[in-house]
């Protein structure tokens, strides 16, 4: 079950990393979940094992024809910062907020072998939410302020 009380959230605290024995059953974990998410009305694109009580560096992001396992990741560079509008997350439901994330992202993994890749757009924004998710960084933590009329 997708976690979504910011307390427990946070209690799970930074991840450990995934060995090569356990990252095929918490894929198909994450999976599961996102599809039971889905099945239930709230649609997301990833999802990490912090997000189901899981202590691991590992998630998922599935969107159109990109399937991305995050195994063990950390963001090498990023490029072009930019406001994204109305990022969510599946532990936040009915709430979101305006970021600043990097347009393109270089990624650095392993499982157990090292491999990089890099995202632009849309899958650099999930990628980099569900990677913050590892160190307890929630999307509250990353929202701009917003300005307020007087």
């Amino acid at each position: 079950m997708i976690i979504t009380n910011e307390a427990e959230l946070r209690a799970v605290g930074s991840c450990q990393e995934a060995s090569a024995n356990e990252i095929a059953s918490l894929i198909a974990q994450l999976e599961n979940e996102l599809r039971l998410s889905a099945e239930n009305g709230r649609l997301g694109i990833g999802l990490a094992a912090p997000q189901i009580g899981i202590a691991k560096r590992i998630a998922i992001v599935r969107l159109d024809n990109y399937k991305i396992d995050l195994i063990n990741c950390v963001i090498e560079r990023g490029y072009d910062k930019r406001r994204v509008k109305g990022e969510g997350c599946l532990s936040f439901p009915d709430r979101f907020e305006d970021t600043e994330r990097w347009n393109e992202v270089h990624i650095l993994g392993h499982k157990p072998e090292i491999y990089r890749f890099i995202c632009t757009g849309l899958l650099a924004v999930a990628v980099q939410h569900e990677i913050n998710h590892y160190d307890s960084i929630l999307l509250p933590d990353v929202a701009l302020k917003k300005n307020k009329k007087k």
